[in-house]
């Protein structure tokens, strides 16, 4: 298995994940109190969905700290569906805060662990599917996946003339793209 230190460390990426989580929460965050009602309608399905999948990684984990003679499984399509988390942003941001430390300062060997993951496929979900994974490609996977939510949830915001921040829902990748574009240009007026 490839370790993580060919690109970045397992401190970096659980940073990252971190980084990730604090977008979450800041999304939520202007929904508690007065906006609570709006919170479903606008961001709460949404929100429920990519919370569910990193409770889905983080449930695998806790059990296979617990039981390590057996593989770790990772089934996102068997996530529980808690529409609390859809309908109430106190409740999505307990998770998001447990989320946070147990996702936070996972070890090198932990992120390194072979994980087993299950999905269903065919337009009806007539297919069952099992690859190898690891910890670490799971939490990359889970981090895009939650941005790719922000994305589409601030083009939401952009038509209600909100925003969900100026970061939120920006790919890492486009972001430096952007910025070598930026430097690049700068380097051209300068010459």
């Amino acid at each position: 298995m490839t370790t993580l230190s060919a690109f970045g460390s397992g401190a970096q990426l659980c940073a990252y994940t971190g980084e990730v989580l604090s977008q979450m929460a800041s999304v939520v965050q202007p929904y508690v109190g007065n906006r609570a009602k709006t919170y479903g309608e606008h961001v709460g399905a949404h929100l429920r969905h990519i919370i569910e999948h990193y409770d889905t990684l983080a449930h695998a984990l806790a059990c296979s700290e617990t039981c390590s003679n057996r593989a770790c499984v990772v089934d996102y399509d068997a996530r529980q569906r808690d529409l609390r988390l859809e309908t109430n942003p106190e409740v999505a941001l307990k998770r998001i805060d447990l989320l946070q430390h147990a996702l936070g300062g996972i070890p090198d060997p932990l992120l390194e662990r072979s994980v087993d993951v299950h999905t269903r496929g065919g337009l009806s979900g007539e297919h069952d599917f099992s690859t190898r994974s690891s910890v670490a490609r799971e939490l990359m996977f889970l981090n895009s996946h939650a941005t790719h939510h922000f994305a589409i949830l601030q083009g939401y915001a952009r038509q209600r003339g909100e925003t969900l921040g100026a970061g939120v829902g920006r790919a890492p990748a486009t972001v430096a793209y952007e910025q070598r574009m930026k430097h690049a240009r700068h380097e051209l007026v300068k010459a």
